[in-house]
């Protein structure tokens, strides 16, 4: 991308984080990157185009993160899926309100369009976690399980626990009300550490 380009991702993703995807328009993003709305629209045509520019483009950054773990030759198979949780885990609490924002549209489905655009690139990034698990079928490490839900489990817990203050309450009943879930190490932890115990348990043969 370009520099200008890439500072209207950049201000989009803030905006789009501060104020939702309908809280955001292309006015208020030209007025805040300091460019005319031309010019977005020259770059992205739409909002709806920004918008999966940015997943876009967060995807192929993580899509690269997990290759990597899959081709490290050092690890086991449950090491990689332990890489997976912990990489999975600082994600989304290192962009948490973005995720929000993301989660909101996949749920509504408001715009279908963007709705089947974002699918496709999240069926593009679980294809790692995937070729992971198949890994550890041939070499004999994990039993044959269903991967899209085991994928589910991990993903959809780290959302679940850390996309929400009031769920983190409600799953750590323990807390202080004052206490912030989200830059408590130990709560990472204890979210980190649970998945990697249940993905044992589940995956690996006795």
């Amino acid at each position: 991308m370009t520099d200008k380009k890439t500072h209207i991702v950049n201000v989009a993703v803030e905006l789009f984080s501060q104020n939702g995807f309908e809280g955001t328009s292309m006015r208020d993003l030209a007025s805040t990157a300091g460019v005319n709305i031309a010019m977005i629209n020259y770059y992205f045509g739409t909002k709806e185009k920004l918008f999966e520019t940015i997943v876009e483009s967060r995807a192929n950054l993580h899509r690269e993160v997990l290759e990597n773990v899959l081709n490290d030759k050092k690890l086991s198979s449950i090491q990689k899926i332990d890489k997976v949780v912990d990489y999975q885990v600082e994600k989304v609490l290192e962009d948490r309100h973005f995720h929000k924002v993301l989660q909101a549209e996949v749920m509504l489905n408001k715009r279908p369009d963007l709705n089947q655009a974002i699918g496709n690139i999240f069926k593009r990034n679980s294809w790692v976690t995937r070729a992971i698990l198949e890994e550890g079928v041939k070499c004999g490490e994990f039993r044959k399980v269903e991967p899209g839900l085991v994928i589910s489990t991990i993903y959809g817990t780290v959302r679940h626990v850390f996309l929400s203050r009031t769920l983190c309450h409600v799953v750590f009943e323990d807390l202080d009300d004052n206490t912030d879930p989200f830059t408590d190490p130990k709560i990472r932890k204890k979210v980190a550490d649970y998945l990697k115990q249940l993905m044992r348990a589940y995956l690996l043969k006795k």
